[in-house]
């Protein structure tokens, strides 16, 4: 992707997780045009909180790496959300949760990517993430941004950017390494 952004040109990457929220204000659920009522919204998150949950109760065992192909996404999808189990499992609302546990989970990932990739931009790289917010049909959706970045082309960050734009705030979890010994240690 980055051959394509011209000499000495810069790039956005616009990153996060969806929710969708109903017309009562309920997380987690929406009803999409053309269909009479409401349905979980997003279907591989929810699915992922669920697999956590069944990991941190010891219902099931962490996944593998799957053998076809047509799962490798949810498998991510649900090993990712894992360290954040506890806090998911703890929280007043899990839905309303569950997409800032996996924005920080994808945030972690485009640091990676970013340090991986950013030697192959030529200029700068904003990096903008937070929850898209999808309503019902005919209504606005949202997008609540939690961060913006600004890094050169080593991958250094320039400037935080947060303040510009009046970023909500993203939860503050503990580090990844530490976040499962927290979390075993929360109640359910």
């Amino acid at each position: 992707m980055a051959s394509n952004i011209p000499d000495g040109g810069s790039c956005l990457i616009v990153f996060g997780p969806h929710v969708g929220m109903d017309s009562k204000g309920t997380i987690g659920s929406v009803r999409r045009r053309g269909k009479k009522g409401n349905e979980p919204c997003c279907r591989p998150a929810i699915a992922a909180a669920g697999y956590a949950h069944a990991v941190y109760h010891g219902l099931a065992s962490p996944y593998v790496p799957p053998d076809v192909p047509d799962d490798a996404q949810q498998n991510f999808v649900g090993t990712a959300l894992l360290p954040y189990a506890g806090y998911v499992e703890a929280a007043t609302d899990r839905m309303a949760e569950l997409p800032y546990a996996l924005f920080d989970a994808q945030k972690k990932m485009m640091g990676t990517l970013l340090q991986a990739g950013a030697g192959n931009v030529p200029g700068k790289i904003a990096v903008l993430g937070g929850i898209q917010i999808n309503t019902q049909a005919g209504k606005s959706d949202y997008f609540l941004p939690l961060s913006f970045e600004l890094y050169d082309s080593s991958g250094t960050l320039v400037k935080d950017l947060r303040s510009t734009i009046d970023c909500g705030r993203a939860h503050d979890y503990v580090s990844t390494s530490t976040s499962v010994a927290r979390a075993s240690s929360l109640p359910v």
